[in-house]
């Protein structure tokens, strides 16, 4: 629509038009749904408000923090983030605007909504998009990148360490004396480096204890492809020499494991021991499988990330600066000594 009012979006959305202000400008005690409906339907609609290009958004106050609003699973994971962020700009008077995207939207999208809040400044969490971040930084909105090491040589970034991580589970498999360990992952291909560090790592800790790794241990399936998983787990699992423990991509993949090995036949931690990065599950939530986790503090993420960003506000940073936060060994109900097994 062109030249969209805030009027278009109030109907659209079905709200006053205070309520869509607050919405857009990050103000108010408006709930993140509702945030979410409005700032969605002004980027369908190509609403464009005064002052949101260039250098002249540096003095807003209100701030964005980019998400994706289509991977539900990973909420737990995020929400820290998000609240450690909200907490730290609020203390500093700024409004946190939530802009939720979807993993399949343009990059035209995406700066719609950004357009539309003029913000000052964006957080990217867990989301990916190069010309996205180019033209931000071209306009002088400064941008941190959470949880996504693809850019951390071209924009200030905040994420795991997850090659130490992976290669500290994997040693702790070792350590129990495991010498055949499955390596199982899902396709991510918006987080490359992710999937490469995490494989390297769990690779060299076996290496440096000459523990041998032939290609059919590592099996890599699309997400969410729980038919896929079964049918390759089915033969590495069935034989006499079959593997004694998994290193999972995550505990959330982890749980899919843990349901193909059932139908195996197989329990965890009785015949195979598990191990995944996280905590991406609820480990609150009653009869959820307690996973040995390698464990990432996403709230740690989130106030680092803000740390920084409040440095580049202040002129800190010239440079590109990346921080990586450590994984934490958390041990709970998945793994045992190799021998016993059932």
């Amino acid at each position: 629509m062109a030249n969209a009012t805030l009027q278009d979006i109030a109907k659209a959305v079905g709200v006053s038009l205070t309520t869509a202000s607050m919405a857009l400008s990050g103000k108010g005690r408006i709930s993140l749904e509702v945030r979410s409906k409005v700032l969605a339907a002004a980027g369908q609609l190509g609403y464009k408000s005064r002052n949101v290009s260039g250098r002249g958004a540096q003095r807003t106050r209100s701030v964005g923090i980019i998400h994706l609003d289509d991977r539900s699973h990973e909420w737990n994971f995020i929400r820290p983030i998000l609240i450690e962020l909200e907490l730290a700009l609020h203390r500093e008077g700024y409004a946190p605007v939530m802009v939720p995207v979807s993993a399949m939207g343009s990059t035209e999208q995406a700066l719609r909504l950004v357009e539309s809040c003029e913000l000052c400044a964006v957080f990217s969490v867990q989301f990916s998009d190069e010309s996205l971040f180019q033209e931000l930084e071209r306009r002088g909105t400064f941008l941190v990148v959470v949880n996504n090491s693809r850019f951390q040589d071209r924009y200030f970034s905040v994420c795991v360490d997850d090659f130490q991580g992976a290669y500290e589970g994997a040693l702790y498999l070792v350590t129990l004396a495991h010498r055949s360990i499955a390596f199982v992952e899902y396709e991510r291909p918006d987080m490359p480096a992710l999937m490469a560090d995490r494989f390297v790592g769990f690779r060299k800790a076996l290496d440096e204890n000459s523990i041998p790794f032939p290609p059919e241990l590592r099996i890599t399936v699309p997400f969410m492809d729980e038919d896929l998983l079964q049918k390759r787990l089915g033969p590495l699992f069935s034989g006499p020499d079959r593997p004694t423990a998994i290193f999972a991509h995550d505990d959330y993949l982890g749980l899919f494991v843990i349901r193909a090995l059932e139908e195996l036949g197989l329990r965890v931690p009785e015949d195979v021991s598990l191990i995944a990065p996280g905590d991406v599950l609820d480990y609150n939530l009653p009869g959820l499988p307690q996973i040995t986790t390698m464990r990432i503090n996403t709230a740690l993420l989130g106030g680092t990330a803000a740390n920084l960003m409040l440095g580049r506000f202040r002129n800190d940073h010239e440079d590109v600066h990346v921080l990586k936060v450590k994984e934490q060994l958390v041990k709970r109900k998945t793994c045992r000594p190799r021998g016993e097994e059932n």
